[in-house]
């Protein structure tokens, strides 16, 4: 047992080290608020006491781009600003390998004017379109600085306005950013001020959206990104790079959420927890941790929500290009489509409010400081010592290995004899092969075998969908039975489209025999 905690230990002690970080360039976090929420979090000790406070300041930024968004459409953001009379720009980027990550430089110069001479590179990625104020922002900032230890965290109270196509927009904003030290002090911060602010968090600022607005590019839904390992990484640095794939994905969903595309970033959240719940459930053979285990149990709940409302938009896209086609102009039939409609809006709100909601942000927050503190360690074996230790260089892989080969077995085991399978025994394959791609795709850049791993995932991803649409076809026939036994007038509409429903999945179901041939030819990659 002495063993286990000395090795707890210094693996609290590494990630100590890790999250050090020099003067403005650690992670941040930006929460959005109201009014008395921000009178409220400027009250509150965490922030106050030992906090030393800076000289208010008054910024005034404007956003450049083209009349076309030229910049917008590159993922790059040029912004001037001006503080205390003096003139600064800001270029930063979206970072390809890294979702939501941005790099960026700033340099003080004369007059924002300058910003109209730009160097010969940018202006030829703009075809040399002229620029133009596409936002302008205003803000009052009221900073602090806070030391805990060996770590500074500045905190940041924004309030102000911005003005993009013609729409004015207040906002009340709050961000903290690590300048030196630990970063898990900076989400213990933050766990400590959002509930007293009743703030969320912004996985984008106001201006930001103001501007998205007023341009009409509207945020699009983000699918999952595949972490990077180093081919000697621990399981901790493991753990920590695919936790937060998923919780990345899971947070930059939610602007889509409020435009033009909410069903398919609905998909995307509920994608992004069923990743982070697979990951955690695959862990238990090598890590226990009361914080990865209560972050599960949340995004279990999260994800029934987001289910609901996925289900129905499957089910009114179904009846749409389905059963509609066949109808005939039955009245009761468009009866169904307007009730399940109104369903689906009823599920809609549901989301929006979950995302609005303080728990889905504690939520968020506790995840990345249980990720930042390493707050796991290696279940003991049976002589109380650690069999396993997480933090050892090269442990990523050995474990990789492990849980690849266990869960590539027990999907073949779920998949034997498809062809005879029940609904429920197809629907148990299909989540056995989900689990095993979700691996395979949490380890892939561990393994040098990058052609042999792409065909693996695509294989598995082909079941996977073919699974799912005959599973998809059962669940939207259970909501068609609910809604006819809900409402009389729609039993006669319900009842065609069950059939159809159960017909669809006869003269649509594949070949499963030869299906079942090609998964015992499926090649590992990681052996």
């Amino acid at each position: 047992m002495d063993r286990l905690l000395v090795s707890s230990a210094s693996a609290r002690e590494a990630a100590r080290r890790a999250t050090r970080n020099t003067r403005g360039e650690g992670p941040r976090i930006r929460l959005g608020t109201d009014r008395a929420g921000m009178s409220a979090a400027a009250r509150c000790e965490s922030v106050t006491i030992g906090a030393v406070a800076r000289p208010t300041r008054r910024i005034r930024s404007i956003v450049f781009d083209t009349a076309v968004g030229d910049l917008h459409k590159q993922n790059i953001m040029l912004r001037g600003y001006e503080l205390h009379g003096a003139a600064f720009v800001e270029l930063s980027w979206a970072r390809p390998a890294a979702s939501g990550a941005r790099g960026s430089i700033e340099l003080r110069v004369p007059t924002l004017r300058t910003v109209l001479g730009l160097s010969e590179p940018l202006r030829r990625s703009i075809a040399e379109r002229p620029l133009e104020a596409r936002s302008v922002a205003e803000t009052e900032r009221r900073e602090r600085l806070l030391e805990r230890a060996a770590t500074r965290i500045s905190v940041c109270f924004d309030d102000g306005f911005v003005e993009a196509g013609g729409r004015r927009s207040n906002f009340h904003e709050i961000e903290l950013q690590l300048l030196e030290g630990a970063e898990e002090e900076l989400w213990n911060v933050a766990a400590e001020l959002a509930p007293r602010a009743n703030a969320r968090v912004l996985p984008m600022s106001e201006a930001e959206l103001a501007l998205a607005r007023a341009t009409g590019a509207d945020p699009a839904p983000v699918k999952a990104r595949r972490p990077k390992l180093a081919p000697d990484a621990s399981l901790d640095e493991a753990i920590v790079a695919f936790l937060s794939a998923c919780l990345d994905q899971f947070v930059a969903n939610w602007p889509a959420l409020q435009y033009r595309a909410p069903e398919e970033a609905i998909h995307q959240m509920r994608v992004a927890l069923r990743r982070l719940r697979a990951g955690v459930s695959m862990l238990r053979r090598g890590v226990a941790s009361e914080a990865l285990e209560t972050a599960s149990t949340r995004a279990k709940d999260i994800s029934a929500t987001l289910g609901e409302a996925r289900n129905l938009d499957v089910l009114l896209d179904m009846l749409v290009t389905g059963p509609l086609a066949q109808a005939n102009g039955e009245p009761s039939f468009y009866a169904l489509l307007d009730a399940a409609e109104r369903k689906r809006i009823e599920a809609h709100s549901a989301v929006a409010a979950l995302v609005a909601a303080p728990q889905t942000t504690q939520f968020v927050i506790a995840l990345r400081g249980a990720l930042a503190a390493r707050n796991w360690r290696a279940p003991p074996g049976a002589d109380g010592r650690a069999a396993f230790d997480p933090s050892a260089p090269g442990s990523a892989k050995d474990f990789a290995m492990r849980s690849l080969d266990r869960l590539h077995r027990r999907a073949l085991k779920a998949s034997r004899d498809l062809a005879s399978l029940t609904p429920d025994q197809r629907h148990d394959a299909r989540i056995a092969f989900k689990k095993a791609r979700y691996a395979a795709e949490f380890f892939e850049s561990l393994f040098d075998a990058h052609t042999k791993a792409r065909r693996y995932l695509r294989q598995t991803s082909a079941l996977q969908d073919r699974l799912g649409a005959y599973n998809d076809l059962a669940v939207a026939a259970e909501l068609l039975r609910g809604l006819g036994e809900s409402e009389a007038d729609l039993a006669p509409a319900s009842a065609f489209a069950v059939g159809w429903c159960a017909h669809a999945r006869e003269g649509g179901a594949v070949d499963w025999k030869k299906t079942e041939k090609s998964l015992k030819q499926l090649e590992t990659f990681w052996r």
